[in-house]
């Protein structure tokens, strides 16, 4: 995790941290911990290390595969004005149109992909092991549980994999 942070920080130095593509606005500053904390208060959940460091010591949201990083609390926000926070809350809630939806406890939405698409960590997982929703193809009437796909072994391996230019889809589609 040190090298991880160490060369994100490098990146960030040389105005070379940024999303893929830029819809979020860039980089925001880091989050102080209390500023974590409340948001963890927020959720009703602590957010894995790895995620706490990098919201932490790098930025606040805006670098990362496809759209990147949303905010936590605050920092870049999806095209509906939602940071990672918000998004949670709003996804948690039920559906009265639809009675099967329900968004696992725990799962925060953190990289915006497009197309309602987004990379989540689960914070139940030590390692933050990232997860893909992908509701596109869900009928109406299906379960929702194949809309959650399991994708890298950890919120580590997933932010190495894209500093090493790597297409994350290549590499973790198989959820290795």
């Amino acid at each position: 995790m040190d090298e991880l942070i160490a060369e994100l920080k490098e990146r960030k130095a040389a105005a070379s941290l940024y999303a893929d593509d830029s819809l979020l606005g860039g980089l925001a500053p880091p989050l102080s911990l209390s500023e974590i904390e409340l948001a963890e208060a927020s959720l009703g959940f602590k957010l894995p290390d790895s995620l706490r460091r990098i919201y932490s010591e790098v930025a606040n949201g805006g670098f990362g595969y496809s759209y990147g990083l949303l905010g936590l609390n605050g920092g870049p926000r999806n095209e509906d004005g939602q940071d990672a926070v918000g998004l949670y809350m709003t996804y948690r809630e039920s559906d009265p149109d639809d009675p099967l939806w329900q968004w696992p406890f725990g799962l925060l939405p953190i990289g915006h992909l497009g197309c309602a698409m987004f990379h989540c960590i689960d914070c139940s997982d030590p390692a933050g092991a990232v997860v893909w929703f992908e509701p596109n193809p869900h009928e109406p009437g299906q379960s929702w549980s194949d809309s959650f796909i399991p994708f890298a072994p950890s919120l580590v391996t997933y932010f190495q994999a894209w500093l090493d230019g790597k297409d994350l889809f290549e590499v973790f589609a198989d959820g290795t």
